[in-house]
């Protein structure tokens, strides 16, 4: 109980002190809490060092890993934070996020060691579009969840079902069956959550589409484009070229070209890509549905200014023992094709379901 109180409250005083933050010289950093650096690390390298209320921040490497250390004014260290990637967190964190929050998205996952030695693992997620809210999740070392602040699971779930599928009815209800040998007429309960339902598609903004026709032509489109929303935010265009290869592109609402993905071919597979799933799924059948590589447009630029490097999109599927149907799993890759994370749900209407 204590790391989860100690948990909040550097959230509390890192949301807080943002803004008051300021960089400062190690000349400027009390004696106190530079010691305190040396007795906490044996072997690191400070980059940079911050002040802020009532606290001093080291950004540093230590033993190849960066990570960020907090100490109070008087020399007293409280904890330290380390960003991982999901791949190198415990599996169960992974599959607790898959299976209860279904339309949301990893905004970061970190390592936190504290003083007292009772390190964790801290899950920051939102649900996707504009202006969420972030909510925390905390997983010991083997990966067990052990406090959060997000919504409870089963609503999340109902939640996302009657977004995806408004006339889905989720309660109980009586299935009609045939008649037994004795001509009795018999029922058996069901749960429609029939998410697979008719793909809703989209009227653009005229700034959307005139963009798009000035990029794709009809004379270089042989099918679409179909459009749907992504996020609550994007307009995505769905379309086949003259090639046949399968293409969405993405929008935003004032017509601006953010990416666009390309459906590969299997033989253009990345390789690293088929090996992280070999590795991965060893011993496991499992089907590659689909592999998007997605491309930023070259004007296109994110909030520092800069253009996101390209990325690739792994649907597969397995099938499940006793049950009907696949089991979709989403992955994103970067683009040396390292895996960087799960996606709890489709990226819209139109995909994989």
């Amino acid at each position: 109980m204590k790391r989860i109180v100690l948990a909040i409250l550097a959230i509390i005083m890192i949301t807080a002190s943002v803004n008051a933050q300021k960089k400062v010289k190690e000349s400027q950093v009390p004696r106190q809490v530079l010691l305190a650096m040396e007795n906490t690390y044996t072997s690191y390298a400070v980059s940079a060092w911050f002040e802020q209320p009532g606290q001093y921040v080291a950004d540093f490497t230590t033993e190849g890993q960066k990570g960020k250390a907090y100490f109070t004014d008087d020399g007293e260290w409280q904890y330290s934070a380390f960003v991982v990637d999901v791949s190198e967190c415990p599996t169960i964190m992974n599959t607790y996020f898959v299976d209860n929050y279904p339309g949301f998205k990893i905004r970061s996952t970190e390592y936190i060691e504290e003083m007292s030695g009772d390190n964790y693992y801290r899950m920051i997620i939102t649900r996707k579009g504009v202006g969420s809210d972030d909510f925390e999740l905390i997983f010991d070392t083997r990966g067990k969840l052990t406090k959060t602040n997000a919504p409870d699971p089963e609503v999340v779930r109902r939640d996302f079902i009657a977004r995806n599928n408004p006339e889905a009815d989720l309660s109980e209800r009586e299935e009609p069956v045939a008649p037994d040998k004795d001509g009795n007429k018999k029922s058996k309960k069901r749960r429609d959550l029939d998410i697979d339902s008719e793909v809703e598609t989209v009227t653009p903004p005229d700034a959307v589409k005139k963009n798009f026709e000035k990029r794709y032509p009809a004379a270089r489109v042989k099918t679409g484009p179909e459009w749907v929303m992504r996020d609550n935010e994007y307009y995505v265009a769905y379309f086949t070229n003259n090639a046949k290869v399968n293409f969405d592109a993405v929008l935003a609402e004032n017509g601006t070209m953010i990416m666009v993905g390309t459906t590969l071919a299997p033989e253009r597979y990345p390789r690293p890509i088929q090996k992280y799933l070999a590795e991965k799924l060893k011993g496991e059948k499992y089907d590659i549905e689909k592999v998007v590589r997605y491309d930023y447009d070259s004007k296109y630029r994110n909030e520092e200014g800069k253009k996101p490097k390209q990325y690739f999109y792994v649907v597969i599927s397995q099938k499940v023992k006793g049950k009907k149907g696949k089991k979709f799993t989403r992955m994103t890759f970067d683009n040396v094709g390292k895996f960087t994370g799960l996606l709890a749900n489709p990226l819209d209407e139109k995909d994989i379901r």
